[in-house]
C-alpha cells in the first residue's frame, strides 16, 4: 500500500514542477484561450482542456489542478471527464497487449485507436452531463507576460502539493491495497491470485457479466487488481499465469484472441478509475454522491462499449 502511494509521488512532483514552469512562463493561459471556443461546445472551457491534457500523464494531479476553476458545475464536469484520459499507467497495459497480439505495423494503429476512444468517451460524457453541471461563471482569463519562472516558487509549490496528496490519499489507498491482498491470499494455502482464492471466486461470480465482453475469469482478476492501480495489472497477470517476461507474452498470445484482448483494453481504458483517482475526486468534490457517479458511470459505459465492440467484431470478423 505504501509503495502504491509512493509510486505517485514522482508523477505529482514532475507534474507540478512542469505545471509551475508553464504557468509562470505565461503559455498555459494562452493555450486555454485558444481551446476555449471548441471546449465550450461540450460544456467545458479552456482550463478544462489543459487539465484533460495533463490527465494523459496522470489523472491524479490533473484532478488536483481543477482547483483553478471557481465554478462548481464546471469543476465537477471537468473532474468527471478527466479519468477517461489514457494515463501512463494504462499505457503500460496497452503496450503489453499490443506487443503480444499485434504485428509491429498494427500495434501503433491499435494504440492510436485507444487514444481516440479516450477522447471520444471524454467528450461524450461532457455532452451528456453538461446540462447537469453548468458553468455559471464567465471565462475571464488574464494574459500574463512571458517570463522565466523562479526556482524557489517551483520547489515550494511542488512540496505543498505532494504533502497534501500524502495526507489525503495514504489511508484510503493503503486500506484498498490491504483489501485486495486479503482477497487474493485467502483462504490459507492457495496460490496468491489464483482461481481458488477469494479473488478467483469473485472472478468466477463475475464471469456471467464479463463473459459477453470476451473477458475470462483470469482477466477479470487482473481488472480487480487494476481497481487499486492500473500499474498492477501486468504484475497480476504474471501471478495468474505463473510466468513473466517473454513466456508471459507467449502465454497471453496463445490463450487470448485479439478481439478479446482489444475488448479487455477498451474496458480497462474506460472502467472505474484507480483508488488514488477516486480518493482525489472525493477530496476535491467533497461529495459522496458525485464520487459514486464518477465510479459508476465509467463502469457502465465500459461495459456497453466493450459489449458493442466484442459482439460486433465476433459477428463480422469470425
Amino acid at each position: 500500500g505504501l509503495a502504491t502511494v509512493a509510486s505517485f509521488v514522482p508523477l505529482i512532483v514532475l507534474f507540478f514542477l512542469f505545471m509551475s514552469i508553464v504557468e509562470d512562463t505565461g503559455y498555459l493561459s494562452r493555450a486555454a484561450f485558444l481551446m476555449d471556443a471548441l471546449m465550450a461546445r461540450f460544456g467545458l472551457d479552456g482550463r478544462s482542456f489543459v487539465m484533460l491534457l495533463m490527465g494523459f500523464g496522470c489523472n491524479v494531479p490533473a484532478l488536483m489542478g481543477t482547483r483553478v476553476i471557481r465554478s462548481r458545475g464546471l469543476r465537477w464536469l471537468t473532474m468527471l471527464v478527466i479519468p477517461f484520459s489514457l494515463c501512463s499507467a494504462r499505457l503500460q497495459v496497452f503496450v503489453f497487449f499490443t506487443a503480444a497480439l499485434f504485428s509491429p505495423k498494427q500495434a501503433p494503429l491499435v494504440l492510436f485507436t485507444l487514444y481516440v476512444a479516450s477522447i471520444l468517451t471524454s467528450m461524450g460524457t461532457a455532452l451528456l452531463f453538461r446540462r447537469r453541471y453548468v458553468n455559471r461563471d464567465p471565462f475571464v482569463l488574464e494574459m500574463p507576460p512571458f517570463r522565466f519562472p523562479t526556482t524557489r516558487q517551483i520547489v515550494l509549490r511542488g512540496w505543498q502539493e505532494v504533502r497534501h496528496f500524502l495526507n489525503r490519499a495514504t489511508r484510503f489507498i493503503v486500506l484498498g491495497v490491504v483489501l485486495v491482498w486479503v482477497l487474493t491470499n485467502l483462504p490459507p494455502g492457495v496460490a496468491p491470485g489464483s482461481e481458488d482464492s477469494v479473488a478467483g471466486i469473485i472472478g468466477s461470480w463475475l464471469d456471467p457479466v464479463l463473459r459477453p465482453l470476451g473477458i475470462d475469469p483470469k482477466l477479470t482478476i487482473a481488472l480487480l487488481f487494476g481497481f487499486v492501480a492500473k500499474e498492477i495489472v501486468i504484475g497480476s497477470l504474471a501471478v495468474i499465469y505463473g510466468s513473466d517476461g517473454d513466456q508471459l507474452v507467449q502465454l497471453v498470445s496463445q490463450q487470448v484472441g485479439w478481439i478479446e484482448a482489444y475488448s479487455f483494453m477498451l474496458f480497462a481504458l474506460i472502467y472505474t478509475p484507480c483508488l488514488s483517482t477516486i480518493a482525489t475526486i472525493r477530496s476535491e468534490s467533497r461529495s459522496a454522491a458525485f464520487t459514486t457517479l464518477a465510479v459508476a458511470w465509467p463502469l457502465a459505459l465500459a461495459w456497453v462499449v466493450s459489449f458493442a465492440f466484442y459482439q460486433t467484431a465476433t459477428y463480422f470478423l469470425r
